[in-house]
């Protein structure tokens, strides 16, 4: 125990004795020693704290088959189901979502595409803190997101930057609420053609635990640009057991821009056979109009 004691002391006595060796006395000795003592406490606690934070502002890590999306999103009709051509601006709309989310958003009418982009914008931040810039080259991200690399597309992700910029949206799932923009900044150099973006640090606690799915890429790629079959994907992806819904319910949660239910009716029942073949899910409309779909 001595011994212990003595080792432990040992580093302590031998700065001392430095000290007194630089002429100090005793008394100067023993002060600059703790002065010196409690700067590397200091200095020791903060990098923890760094290191804390750093682990606090990283996203979910997911292998590359999957993209990370927060529940409140997935759950309403922010990234809806919008007409070829009929993209409306929206001035602080209240959007349809499920009990306990509330959402308003302002900007032009965002859709499943747009979705695509903005996870895929979260997949490239994964090890990097939120917040932080991170690069990409065009290529790689439309590939990414199963697009080709020509003008057309190139010119197609930056109409969707410039709509994820311009979106500001007020959403709250109980836990948290966050005002503000979908996508802080996005950069393009055109001579090298790489691109940066920052993505808002503050919607982190979106993905706490059990508040996000991980959306199955495979599954979203197959579905291509059937936009009312992949909002039912992601909107299911959040239920571990889905429960039933009225087909009313979910014309007004994906912000279909049918009205009439029969039609909308009709389009749903081609959306689930979709969704069934890229999923396996079983999926079927009863006769009391309630939408049935079962996870295998």
């Amino acid at each position: 125990m001595l011994k212990n004691i003595q080792d432990l002391m040992n580093p302590g006595l031998e700065s001392l004795e430095v000290k007194q060796a630089e002429g100090l006395s005793l008394f100067e000795a023993h002060k600059a020693f703790i002065e010196a003592s409690i700067a590397k406490e200091k200095i020791d606690k903060k990098k923890i704290i760094e290191n804390k934070m750093i682990v606090s502002y990283l996203l979910p890590s997911c292998s590359d088959k999957v993209r990370a999306v927060p529940n409140a999103v997935l759950r309403g009709a922010l990234f809806g189901v919008v007409g070829r051509g009929r993209r409306k601006h929206e001035d602080n709309v209240l959007k349809t979502t499920i009990n306990g989310i509330s959402l308003r958003y302002t900007g032009k009418q965002l859709d499943q595409s747009d979705l695509d982009v903005w996870a895929e914008c979260f997949r490239l931040n994964q090890g990097f803190r939120l917040g932080e810039e991170i690069f990409f080259s065009s290529k790689a991200f439309l590939l990414g997101i199963g697009r080709n690399n020509g003008k057309t597309d190139r010119d197609w992700l930056y109409s969707c930057f410039r709509r994820l910029m311009g979106a500001v949206v007020e959403i709250g799932d109980g836990h948290c609420f966050y005002t503000g923009q979908l996508l802080q900044h996005w950069y393009r150099d055109e001579k090298t053609g790489k691109n940066s973006l920052v993505l808002n640090q503050k919607l982190l606690p979106f993905f706490q635990t059990q508040f996000w799915t991980g959306l199955i890429l495979e599954q979203r790629l197959l579905l291509k640009n059937k936009s009312l079959a992949k909002w039912l994907h992601g909107f299911y992806s959040t239920h571990k057991n889905p429960f039933e819904y009225k087909v009313e319910k979910l014309m007004d949660l994906c912000g279909s821009d049918v009205v009439v239910v029969k039609t909308f009716k009709q389009k749903l029942k081609k959306a689930l056979i979709e969704l069934n073949s890229a999923t396996g899910w079983e999926c079927l409309i009863d006769e009391n109009h309630l939408v049935h779909v079962k996870k295998k």
